[in-house]
Order: structure tokens, then C-alpha cells, then sequence
């Protein structure tokens, strides 16, 4: 049975080069084959000794790489490997450190060029005060001009105390305005919202102070009357949330607040109830016309129970407006001569 040669033994060259190669195997490929003619011998016999001496020489040019110390770098036309990659890594880590340096810099100088500009437009006010040019009365004399920049100079370390004052008093007023209405919007406030009655607890007793519930019914047109000028109130003022409810899919409320018509607007101030308005009772001003009112009359009466703060216009202003001729028709302002000259009622 022929003797494998994976793991070959003795002083054969094949036993050697194993030892120092694990592709051992391949010094002597034909090694354990038995008989045939003295032809096919002699040419595996040529086949293996040319096989043991490339690997024999491919062997020493591996050792002779590791002895120089060069066996890391790779030809030009090949993919950079070991130390060669590694200084091309440097290399471009080093680009783009100064590339990010450069931008810094040129933020830094542009942020610097700003605010020189600004500064000189802030001295070129106080400066023009005066009706004068920086030469004063013409001339161009450098003592002169040192002695007005002087001056202004301790205009500006006098003043900007007193402004820089009135600056952050009103930028921390805005900061808190923004903070509320970003606190109302997140709950649920800007908007008329429709809920189902399992929500109405949860909406009227929550987070929100001042709540406003509309009951209302598809079926009647003065609900979609005050649903319209609910929608203009809530956008209007944030602080109080306005809600609608179906009351014929709310019986349970119904029957305990004694809803008898429709449409009944209900205000809450922390789950208790201030004011209730059945119907449009006292917000047309003509007995006559008792669908045709303005959002403001609407915004009078919340104000009167303490859910919105609103002032109507003075009589100053209604005059002026009036001759200037714009009427206030529902919650829109418009121009009575481009309509026609025709009749509309004022607030």
C-alpha cells in the first residue's frame, strides 16, 4: 500500500524542507508512487526536484526579505499592505488634521471680520448723533480724530450697560414666551380638538389650567357656527385648550351636566367649572340677526370668566377704522366701499 506523504520522515529533502514549510507536501508530490516504466520515473522524478527548487528559492527570498526587513512592502502596481499602508494612513490623517485647521481658522477669522463690522456699524450710530464726519469741522488733523474717537469711546463704556440690561430682560422674556407656547402646543393647545367622552375626565383635570368644551352636533348649523369661531379663538390664545365632544356619543355627560340645547360651551379652571354658554346667548349684537356675530364678541365672553385674555378695541380705534372703512364682519376685517358699499354689521 502506497506510504502517504503528508507527513514525510527521514533526511529525504521532502522530510527537510518540512520541517521549515507546512506545505510540506509539496516538496516532493510524486513521493510514495510505486513502479511503472523507467521514463515515468525519470520524468516525476524531474517534475518533483523542479517543484523542491522553486520552493527552495521562493523560500530564501522570504528570508532574505525578513532579514532586511523589507518583506512589508509591496510592488507600486499592488494595494499598499502592512508599513506602507500604515504611512499612507498617517498621510492622510495628517491632510485632513490641516484641512480641519484651515476651516477652523477661516470660521474664526470670519467670525472675527462680523464682528468688527458690527462693532464699527454700533460706533458709526452713536457716532452720527452728532451730524459730524470724523474730521469734525474738516480737518484731517490725526490728534483730532483721537480725541472724538475718545469721546465716543466713553459714550460706549457709559451706555451699554443700561442697553445690554434691556437686551437680556427682553431676550429671557421671548425665551419664557417661546417655553410656554412650546408647553401649551405639547398639550394639545393651539388647536380645536375633537375627543371621545373617556377623555373628557383625563383632558379637563390634566396639565392644562384654563379648558374650554364645545358639545356640540353634526346635525345643528349654529354648532358649526361656534365651531368656526372656536378654531380662530384657539389659534389666537394658547393658553387655554378648546375641545369638542359629540354629545349624542356622550350621554353619560349630558345627562349629568343637563345639557337641554345645543351648541353649550363649558369652562373649566383646574377641572372646575367657571362658565357656560347655552347657545349664542348675548353675543349678537342685533336681536334680529342672532347667528351674525364677530369672534371678538366670542373672545369678550371668555375673557369675562378668566379662560383668555383679551381687550377689545377702543372707541378710538373703532372710529378710525370705521373711517378708514373697514368693519369687522365675523372674524375677518375687510373693506366696506370695495365690497359695494353694502352694510355690515360692526362689532
Amino acid at each position: 500500500m502506497p506510504q502517504s506523504n503528508q507527513n514525510p520522515t527521514g533526511n529525504s529533502k521532502a522530510a527537510k524542507f518540512a520541517a521549515q514549510n507546512p506545505l510540506a507536501p509539496l516538496a516532493d508530490p510524486f513521493s510514495g508512487i510505486d513502479g511503472g516504466d523507467d521514463a515515468g520515473a525519470e520524468l516525476r522524478n524531474e517534475v518533483s526536484n523542479n517543484v523542491q527548487e522553486r520552493l527552495t528559492k521562493a523560500m530564501a527570498e522570504l528570508k532574505a526579505k525578513h532579514e532586511a526587513g523589507t518583506n512589508e512592502r509591496d510592488d507600486p502596481d499592488r494595494a499598499p499592505t502592512g508599513s506602507a499602508y500604515r504611512a499612507v494612513y498617517e498621510e492622510q490623517k495628517a491632510m485632513a488634521a490641516r484641512g480641519r485647521a484651515a476651516n477652523e481658522q477661516r470660521k474664526k477669522v470670519e467670525a472675527d471680520r462680523a464682528a468688527a463690522m458690527k462693532e464699527a456699524a454700533r460706533r458709526m450710530r452713536f457716532a452720527g448723533g452728532d451730524g459730524e464726519n470724523n474730521g469734525g469741522d474738516g480737518n484731517d488733523d490725526e490728534g483730532g480724530s483721537d480725541s472724538e474717537g475718545s469721546e465716543y469711546d466713553d459714550l460706549l463704556d457709559d451706555v451699554p450697560d443700561d442697553l445690554q440690561a434691556i437686551r437680556l430682560a427682553r431676550l429671557a422674556q421671548m425665551k419664557a414666551a417661546q417655553s410656554e407656547r412650546a408647553r401649551h402646543i405639547s398639550l394639545g393647545h393651539g388647536t380645536l380638538r375633537t375627543i371621545r367622552e373617556d377623555e373628557f375626565l383625563s383632558e379637563c383635570t390634566g396639565s392644562s389650567r384654563w379648558v374650554c368644551v364645545h358639545f356640540y352636533s353634526d346635525d345643528f348649523q349654529r354648532c358649526k357656527i361656534m365651531d368656526h369661531h372656536l378654531g380662530i379663538v384657539a389659534g389666537r390664545h394658547l393658553g387655554c385648550k378648546f375641545l369638542r365632544m359629540d354629545a349624542s356619543k356622550a350621554p353619560f355627560f349630558v345627562t349629568k351636566f343637563r345639557v337641554k340645547s345645543l351648541p353649550v360651551l363649558f369652562v373649566y379652571d383646574e377641572g372646575r367649572e367657571v362658565g357656560r354658554l347655552a347657545g349664542f346667548d348675548g353675543l349678537a349684537r342685533d336681536p334680529r340677526k342672532p347667528d351674525e356675530w364677530d369672534t371678538g364678541r366670542l373672545e369678550e365672553w371668555l375673557a369675562g370668566v378668566g379662560a383668555i385674555e383679551y381687550e377689545r378695541p377702543s372707541e378710538e380705534v373703532v372710529e378710525e377704522m370705521r373711517r378708514m372703512g373697514l368693519v369687522q364682519r365675523g372674524s375677518v376685517y375687510s373693506d366696506r366701499e370695495r365690497r359695494g358699499g353694502e352694510r355690515e354689521d360692526e362689532y
